[in-house]
């Protein structure tokens, strides 16, 4: 049974919740969702579910300002204040949205990772725009050759080679190698001797240590790419 101070709290308490859906006789700002706010305001809370505040959405954001947040929409946005703006809560603001692959995007998005073809990555926008004097090709995860990597991201695939895809589709020659910048792609034929600057002591894609690039490439073994 209810207490006379518990009762009176409960009922205080729903009239609140209640009046916060009507603009005419809202008593506080109390909110589940941004239906039960001014159109011009969010229901703003540091959590995607659960009762927040109305209050007022941002009107103007810097375009200059690049901080990426992931909204509870599951939306990356340039900024909190864009998310905002559009009137999402933040599931993180540490960053873009993850994904394993772009079914988990928003349209206009894709799954980018620079250092795998299959690992989990970031969701980040398209790119709208290509410039069309880039005339570096690159081979895409899909398999695709592309005229350049903005145009890999525009139609939402990752970069896997420097150059038009060759293998696996295409056996190569017994003194090439499949070559890429990631360890789990397609790749472009490139011959093991070929000119090279040693540089360093590298990690295979095998895992084994190598003096420099020039000695795994001899060996027919892609670099991993670093952290």
């Amino acid at each position: 049974m209810l207490t006379r101070h518990a009762f009176i709290f409960s009922v205080a308490s729903g009239l609140l919740l209640y009046g916060c859906g009507s603009s005419d006789n809202r008593v506080d700002t109390a909110c589940r969702s941004n239906s039960e706010c001014e159109p011009t305001e969010i229901c703003a809370t540091n959590f995607c579910g659960g009762i927040g505040l109305c209050a007022p959405r941002e009107t103007e954001c810097d375009d200059t300002v690049v901080d990426y947040v992931c909204g509870c929409d599951g939306f990356t946005y340039q900024s909190a204040c864009f998310a905002n703006k559009a009137g999402v809560r933040l599931a993180s603001a540490d960053g873009p949205c993850d994904c394993t692959d772009n079914s988990e995007c928003s349209t206009g998005q894709f799954c980018a990772l620079e250092d795998s073809c299959l690992n989990p990555g970031e969701c980040l926008p398209r790119p709208e725009t290509c410039d069309p004097s880039d005339a570096q090709e690159v081979c895409g995860c899909d398999g695709v050759t592309y005229d350049n990597e903005c145009e890999a991201f525009q139609a939402g695939s990752r970069v896997s080679a420097i150059g038009a895809c060759e293998c696996p589709a295409v056996m190569c020659s017994t003194d090439e190698y499949c070559n890429g910048i990631v360890c789990d792609g397609p790749g472009v034929c490139d011959l093991k001797d070929a000119p090279c600057t040693p540089d360093g002591p590298v990690v295979g894609c095998n895992g084994v240590v190598y003096e420099n690039a020039c000695e795994a490439a001899l060996q027919g073994v892609r670099v991993r790419p670093e952290d």
